[in-house]
């Protein structure tokens, strides 16, 4: 009888130590998952934040670019009426001309005259269309490096 009651004892500290390990395992496995979503909601959290950097940073671009079209749109139209008043001007002058080479010098003036504000025009153009494009381009690839978590270091 002390041999059952000797082995069952044994039995009963084998399953004891059998529920132990079996608890250490489960806390062990439960502190892996909670450091886990933890940390997963960490990097929710910090790619959430980055796209809403960008997202706020290409609003600003595209209302930039918006703003910088219209004003493009704006000389555009500024400069085909300067070039046509311009014109008229000169067609009331050549009207006014007392002979052909007076017509032809008011001709070459105005050709002259109109050359060289086109060109200005087109070059102020120009410099503001540069002037958007590239501010949009470094804000996006700004906004676009920001919103990358990986160049974060880790916690």
């Amino acid at each position: 009888m002390t041999t059952t009651k000797t082995t069952e004892k044994k039995a009963a500290v084998k399953a004891d130590n059998a529920v132990i390990n079996t608890t250490k395992i489960a806390e062990g496995a439960r502190e892996y998952v909670q450091r886990t979503a933890a940390s997963a909601k960490e990097r929710s959290d910090n790619a959430y934040e980055g796209v809403s950097k960008f997202n706020n940073g290409l609003e600003k671009t595209l209302s930039r670019a918006v703003v910088g079209y219209v004003g493009i749109l704006g000389e555009v139209a500024e400069a085909a009426h300067a070039n046509v008043n311009h014109a008229l001007a000169t067609v009331e002058k050549v009207a006014q001309a007392k002979s052909l080479s007076e017509a032809a010098q008011i001709q070459v003036d105005f050709v002259r005259e109109n050359t060289t504000a086109n060109y200005d025009r087109a070059r102020a153009a120009f410099d503001a269309t540069r002037d958007v494009v590239t501010e949009g381009y470094n804000s996006i690839r700004e906004g676009a490096s920001d919103m990358m978590p990986s160049t974060k270091k880790a916690a």
